[in-house]
């Protein structure tokens, strides 16, 4: 599908990245340690969910939005950096408000519009045109709306340490906006709000997002589950924090304070979206790719992709990576909520990439410019696949983890190609010499030579030779045996032909000719999930003894009932090879007890490791 890709270089770190496509298992074991995950995020109003839309409002001062980004590596944009307030303000108008301050000594800024919202009828096409700010002061404000008015948002920082507080008191001139809170607003209550206040567009707020759309497109959604919707791209923002190792480990991999992103839709007249500064933005016929449940389906493509773009780091984000490395996001984004097969085996990339791959041409690059099969953002994007596949989604954790903490001084394409390179091989503890000579990467011969002076093995199994086709991926409602890694014939057995809510689950050897008992069907629960339903008796699934989170507890079947014992999310570790995670545990694995492989030995959950009593290979029937 065709992509088009603008770089606009704007200023030295002001990147402008447009794109246009026709759509689209870390655990969480750490994401408390770094952001809430109940609730919304840090927001500069800590009491957001109870007093927007109402004339009293109170907000502390955050750290700022580009000292955050440069900490976390991503320099290219800066996360969403201002709160709403839940009102409107008319063209013409004038808005009269007053500042109290509660606390330190500086004062926030008020923005009249929303970022890209308008910006082809009030910007002029310009995504780095800011709407009206104005800088408040202590008392009585007064402040025109201008020619355009629109939504009134906050953003309160600081590049020192936070130390302010304001209480913000609306007196006159602002209207009320449609406000739907997820987990807190009714349908009921929502549809009074589209009836009775008439700004032109809605704001929605969950705990990553904020959502801005038109109220007639709001109307048009009508009925649908909002609550399920912003539950979903909530999800989408976690699931890429997570990928890009924010998990809260040590101080330079806590999430930003701005730990949310505005989604929007834009007045552009063509294109589909767009990533910036403060948020992503999405042209009129596509808002429901992000508005509505389309987001978490095949047609999300678009959201994750344009989230992936807020993900990127500077450090292996190379010339030619613009559209690519976000798509790793994009991916895993992709195979987490379970649709399969991926993006780059639906659009046929692979065929393309192997050619690629086998042709011995000495002037092939990767980074060729010129109208060749290599110069394609998703065929590029085989060779992290690549990479995926042959060392699973930790390899990208500890990629982002290692920029962070290596905090090199790179900006030519050759450095950051360097430090990836090597970076890649020793993450891995594999010489890849072979896999990067095979995709042509070529940022000098001294490279190569950095890589054999590390002294490293060769991977067992060439991640250039691998593909979708090849690396044993798994497919929603197909029927797999549960092979451990323990001995690699042993699987997961059914303790009965006939069971019973109860029965135990244990390890047992392989069964010539094979028996239902030892046969699962994995299907999607949604959100990241699977179920694997017994095929001894398919009203039963692998369930969690009591749904509990302790160690050593015992795994049985259970009749199906759509709750986190029976939920399980699988995480590709690599060479074929899977951890599976109990949604009502997720700090924990399914585990073979003490890894031993005897006939009967008990299988239970445990805290997660990297041992083989852990793995597991899905062997399709």
């Amino acid at each position: 599908m065709k992509k088009t890709l603008t770089h606009i270089i704007l200023t030295v770190l002001a990147i402008f990245v447009a794109f246009g496509c026709k759509r689209t298992q870390l655990d969480e074991k750490d994401a408390s340690k770094s952001y809430k995950k109940d609730g919304i995020a840090v927001n500069s109003n800590p009491s957001l969910t109870s007093t927007i839309g109402t004339n009293i409002q109170e907000f502390n001062e955050l750290k700022d939005a580009v000292q955050e980004g440069q900490r976390m590596r991503i320099n290219y944009w800066r996360w969403t950096n201002f709160d709403p307030t839940g009102f409107y303000i008319p063209a013409n108008t004038t808005l009269s408000i007053n500042v109290q301050q509660l606390a330190g000594t500086t004062l926030p800024k008020l923005i009249i519009g929303t970022y890209y919202r308008y910006m082809t009828s009030q910007q002029g096409d310009l995504p780095h045109v800011d709407p009206p700010i104005t800088q408040l002061v202590a008392g009585t404000n007064t402040i025109s709306s201008g020619s355009y008015g629109g939504m009134i948002w906050i953003r309160f920082t600081t590049t020192g340490t936070p130390a302010s507080k304001v209480k913000i008191t609306f007196n006159s001139g602002h209207l009320r906006v449609p406000v739907f809170i997820k987990n807190v607003t009714t349908q009921t209550d929502w549809n009074t709000q589209l009836t009775t206040y008439t700004s032109p567009d809605v704001l929605l707020v969950g705990d990553r997002v904020y959502q801005v759309y038109s109220r007639t497109k709001a109307q048009g959604f009508q009925p649908q589950d909002n609550s399920g919707i912003l539950t979903t791209l909530d999800r989408v923002w976690d699931l890429e924090n997570q990928l890009s190792g924010l998990d809260g480990s040590a101080s330079q991999h806590n999430v930003s304070v701005h730990n949310r992103i505005l989604v929007t839709e834009t007045d552009r007249p063509s294109g589909l979206a767009w990533a910036y500064y403060y948020g992503v933005y999405f042209t009129s016929p596509y808002v429901s790719s992000f508005a509505t449940v389309k987001a978490g389906t095949i047609d999300g493509w678009a959201i994750w992709h344009e989230m992936g773009h807020e993900h990127q780091q500077d450090v292996w984000t190379w010339s030619t990576l613009g559209e690519v490395t976000n798509n790793i996001h994009a991916l895993y984004v992709e195979r987490t909520f379970g649709v399969s097969p991926s993006r780059l085996k639906r659009d046929n990339r692979w065929p393309t990439a192997m050619t690629y791959l086998a042709s011995i041409d000495p002037t092939k690059d990767f980074n060729s410019t010129a109208s060749t099969p290599i110069n394609d953002p998703f065929i590029r994007l085989c060779m992290f696949q690549q990479l995926w596949l042959a060392f699973g989604d930790d390899f990208f954790v500890q990629v982002h983890k290692k920029a962070r903490t290596d905090n090199p001084t790179v900006s030519t394409d050759a450095q950051k190609m360097r430090w990836f390179m090597l970076a890649a091989c020793t993450i891995t503890g594999k010489n890849l010499t072979n896999f990067f000579n095979k995709w042509a990467l070529k940022p000098g011969a001294s490279v190569y030579t950095e890589i054999a002076a590390l002294g490293l093995p060769q991977p067992t199994v060439e991640p250039s030779t691998l593909n979708e086709d090849n690396a044993g991926l798994i497919e929603n409602g197909a029927n797999y045996k549960l092979i451990s890694a323990v001995n690699n014939t042993s699987l997961i057995d059914v303790n009965s032909h006939t069971p019973v809510n109860g029965t135990l689950v244990s390890l047992w050897s392989n069964n010539s000719p094979s028996t239902l008992n030892q046969q699962w069907k994995l299907r999607n629960a949604g959100n990241g999930y699977f179920t694997l339903k017994s095929l001894t008796d398919t009203t039963k699934v692998l369930d969690v003894t009591g749904g509990v989170s302790t160690n050593g507890t015992q795994i049985q079947v259970y009749t199906s009932a759509n709750v986190n014992a029976q939920k399980w999310a699988l995480s590709y570790v690599g060479n074929g090879y899977y951890n599976l995670s109990p949604a009502c545990a997720p700090n924990s694995n399914l585990d073979i007890n003490g890894g031993f492989s005897t006939n009967g030995t008990k299988v239970q959950i445990w805290s997660k490791n990297t041992g083989n009593a852990q793995k597991f290979k899905l062997v399709k029937q």
